[in-house]
């Protein structure tokens, strides 16, 4: 039995993770575990050797992670330059190719089935390998009861339990880190999980990025993308996904609200803004220019890991990190307050993964 699937019109807010990983049905979600280490591209189906999961078809997608020394390496390897989203690895897989309709997929099991009209959420992070040349417009992942595997690499033949298509195969988001997050009631039976394109080419919508020099011949008219952070939990494993503090989105915005500035990002362990950053930074700019009396405060915290006197400084040089790209593109440091608070204010008072994520955060209030 596969599921009856719907369509699933990407808009591009950002949302936060839905469970911490216990309550996570999707083994080994980050693609950190392997049975061996990846050396290179897959070059048959049984060399996609990330723990639990294996590829559906005769296509090959990739393992890469951290351990590996050559083609297969983070954040280096031969389909891009990117760290994860989560932990030390991520998989890649090809969602379209311009000469023929060829497909890679990604599959598990899950750690139990799925119950009878219970609902669940299920996401996923995926970004486009940036030496691919081309974009597309979709995604989709499958819950099925039962998949064996199919001899070809073409298109699969079901309705994905959900797709995300988005209004234009290429956005401001493109080639970060993307979130695919979406609800689902569960058939009952279900305990397999797939991803990929259901898509065959007439119907996927593609970019060909004329101005990304092209690196690597087997990318030169493809879409390849990674994928990392999967995560399949039941609805009311949720206790941790509401967060009181609403998201700036670039409109109009209320003053002495703080705000939270959701895809703000840094190296690990360190103050300096990754690219991802730079998309709502540039809203703050914008919204700045066209206010010009107003300023603003911007506020950075971290988790409950490691030393508190540490954090504390860590938070402080983030949200200086972030004043210092405002005053980049225009905006006086006359209008920009920066205060790290460490440790000190929890949205969630929890020690779990997903309330760390929750908890690191850049804050942004808006003053005249």
């Amino acid at each position: 039995m596969i599921p009856q699937g719907f369509r699933c019109l990407f808009f591009f807010t950002v949302l936060l993770p839905l469970a911490g990983p216990a309550q996570n049905l999707v083994p080994n979600g980050s693609f950190e575990e392997y049975r061996s280490c990846p050396g290179g591209y897959s070059q048959h189906p049984i060399e996609f050797r990330a723990d639990s999961w294996r590829s559906l078809t005769w296509g090959t997608p990739d393992l890469f992670n951290t351990c590996s020394g050559g083609d297969a390496a983070v954040p280096y390897n031969w389909a891009g330059i990117s760290d994860p989203y989560d932990g030390y690895g991520y998989a890649g897989l090809y969602l379209w190719l311009a000469i023929k309709d060829f497909r890679e997929y990604i599959h598990c099991k899950l750690t139990e089935p799925l119950l009878k009209d219970s609902l669940y959420h299920v996401q996923f992070r995926y970004k486009l390998s940036s030496y691919s040349k081309y974009s597309v417009d979709r995604i989709g992942v499958l819950v099925s009861d039962s998949l064996a595997t199919l001899h070809h690499d073409k298109p699969l033949n079901f309705t994905p339990t959900i797709e995300f298509v988005k209004d234009s195969a290429l956005t401001p988001e493109t080639g970060s880190w993307e979130l695919a997050t979406a609800q689902f009631r569960a058939k009952g039976g279900e305990q397999f999980l797939t991803i990929g394109n259901f898509s065959d080419n007439q119907r996927t919508h593609y970019y060909h990025i004329q101005f990304r020099p092209a690196q690597e011949p087997m990318l030169a008219e493809a879409a390849y993308y990674y994928i990392d952070d999967v995560r399949l939990v039941p609805q009311f494993s949720q206790p941790e996904t509401t967060v009181p503090l609403p998201a700036f989105t670039g409109t109009e915005a209320e003053l002495n609200t703080t705000y939270v500035l959701n895809n703000i990002q840094f190296a690990f362990n360190s103050y300096m803004l990754l690219p991802e950053s730079y998309y709502d930074l540039d809203r703050v700019v914008a919204y700045l220019l066209k206010n010009p009396d107003i300023s603003v405060e911007l506020a950075g915290h971290t988790d409950d890991i490691g030393d508190e006197s540490y954090n504390l400084t860590l938070s402080t040089q983030r949200a200086k990190s972030a004043a210092a790209y405002l005053t980049s593109r225009g905006i006086s440091a006359d209008r920009i307050v920066t205060t790290g608070y460490g440790e000190s204010r929890f949205l969630v008072d929890l020690r779990t993964d997903n309330a760390r994520d929750i908890n690191r955060r850049v804050e942004i209030t808006f003053r005249r």
